[in-house]
């Protein structure tokens, strides 16, 4: 079910071999004293590749920065597969009409992709070290980047997150720097497993960062939570949501510093009844039927991401053409399109299935059109007229349930951000447990009472 670190980053190699008109890859070294990492990177232009990338939405794709999240780069090589395969790609669309749609947003992407970022950690964890996080020398990469590196919470674990000798000092982390500086992407994402989330900046601090922006990179993650995560991906801010700070992260990093306006961390898949020792079970699907479900459903987010880029004002105006294509003369009123947003959709990449009864592929084609219509009216609207109360309101939701409730569901506290290892037993962990006490209390002493009063009321009569 799961490939070794060298099947899979052999076929990735081999489908660059079979598609080289739009696909190339390249070995990425550096080196720390006696520590030495090769690192593969993927370059993908859907259109062809080419030399200038100016005028395209450019993205780097991060998978496989901890050893034992071995889901992460699986997600990252059928990724692969789904662009540089016609068939394939179809499928995970879900029709012909809306492959279509995504071909001409793709047309104006390229993409740099990281299929496997700690291909020496992973190496650890294939002999046996399943419960290890950090690379081939025992540092956390994903707490080496230079915003707020070094800072340690009272919970501080070096076992879980040692952050190493001096910001940027691992060589996975200088090799992501080039490429990111060469890029200039337009969008970062860091993919992860050991909950449910939909992450964005910052990690360090417990909120969002203020802005037009960052609003619409809620709202496009609050978009894929209801179509790719059924609503339980846990979303905004790593530093609130998760209950504690981490320091010195990428995509912190990525958003903070180098001016990334889409930054993104997710996580992927957590079973929070693994035990705290059943590291693999924890991070990993364990069943082919989960594993496929999980497979599919984030390669299903990451075309959405696509889709979804048009209503962002950092990369719509590179895909004007591709969003007016989108919306055909004579759309939907927006009430109609505003019901299609809302509808539940079918996942795409159902591969023909009916995913719920009555619902085929014509209806999920439908569904798509109204997305599409919706999305590029919004992007000639201009960024800041999509949803802006729309955000208001789902912010206050968010709080609201945030105060109501914790900031994750208690059993995926354990597993948190970006597949960091917490003690269930940790005393916050407890109290966070118990938070639906008190309401259950109350409400089992009223029904108590109800129903005392209407038996002394028909005894009474």
């Amino acid at each position: 079910m799961y490939k070794r670190r060298t099947e899979l980053l052999q076929e990735v190699v081999g489908m660059a071999a079979k598609r080289p008109d739009i696909m190339s890859v390249q070995t990425e070294a550096a080196r720390d004293g006696n520590y030495t990492v090769d690192m593969l990177v993927v370059n993908l232009e859907p259109s062809g590749l080419s030399t200038s990338h100016s005028n395209k939405v450019r993205l780097l794709l991060d998978f496989g920065e901890h050893g034992r999240e071995f889901i992460s780069s699986e997600v990252g090589l059928r990724f692969l597969r789904t662009l540089t395969n016609d068939t394939a790609f179809e499928a995970a669309a879900g029709g012909a009409r809306r492959a279509a749609r995504l071909r001409r947003i793709l047309d104006l992407c390229v993409f740099k992709i990281l299929p496997m970022e700690n291909a020496r950690g992973r190496e650890l964890v294939e002999s046996g070290k399943l419960c290890e996080r950090k690379n081939g020398r025992g540092v956390d990469t994903n707490r080496n980047w230079g915003v707020d590196w070094g800072v340690k919470e009272k919970d501080y674990d070096p076992n879980e997150e040692y952050p190493g000798t001096a910001p940027h000092s691992e060589p996975e982390v200088q090799i992501i720097m080039r490429q990111a500086k060469a890029l200039k992407p337009h969008v970062w994402l860091n993919v992860h497993s050991g909950m449910y989330a939909l992450f964005t900046p910052y990690d360090h601090k417990p909120y969002v960062p203020e802005g037009e922006a960052e609003q619409a990179s809620l709202r496009i993650m609050r978009r894929i939570n209801e179509l790719s995560c059924q609503g339980k991906c846990v979303i905004g801010s790593g530093g609130k949501s998760v209950g504690y700070l981490a320091h010195g992260t990428a995509t912190d990093y990525m958003y903070d510093v180098l001016k990334v306006p889409l930054a993104f961390t997710w996580e992927i898949y957590g079973d929070e009844s693994a035990g705290f020792d059943d590291c693999f079970r924890m991070f990993n699907p364990v069943t082919r039927p989960l594993f496929e479900e999980t497979v599919k459903s984030w390669v299903s987010a990451l075309l959405q991401l696509v889709e979804l880029l048009p209503t962002h004002p950092a990369t719509a105006p590179l895909l004007k053409a591709a969003a007016a294509d989108a919306a055909p003369a004579g759309a939907a009123p927006a009430v109609q399109r505003r019901q299609g947003l809302d509808a539940e959709e079918p996942r795409p990449g159902a591969e023909g299935q009916q995913l719920e009864e009555g619902k085929g592929a014509s209806g999920q084609e439908g569904r798509a059109d109204s997305e599409a219509a919706a999305a590029a009216a919004a992007a000639a609207a201009g960024p800041g007229a999509a949803g802006a109360k729309e955000g208001a309101v789902a912010e206050g939701q968010q709080q609201q349930q945030q105060q109501q409730g914790g900031t994750l569901p208690r059993p995926l506290r354990a597993h948190s951000s970006e597949g960091r290892l917490r003690d269930p037993q940790m005393p916050a962990q407890r109290l966070a447990s118990t938070h639906w006490l008190v309401p259950a209390v109350v409400m089992a002493v009223a029904l108590g009472g109800l129903v005392w009063g209407r038996q002394q009321h028909k005894a009474a009569g």
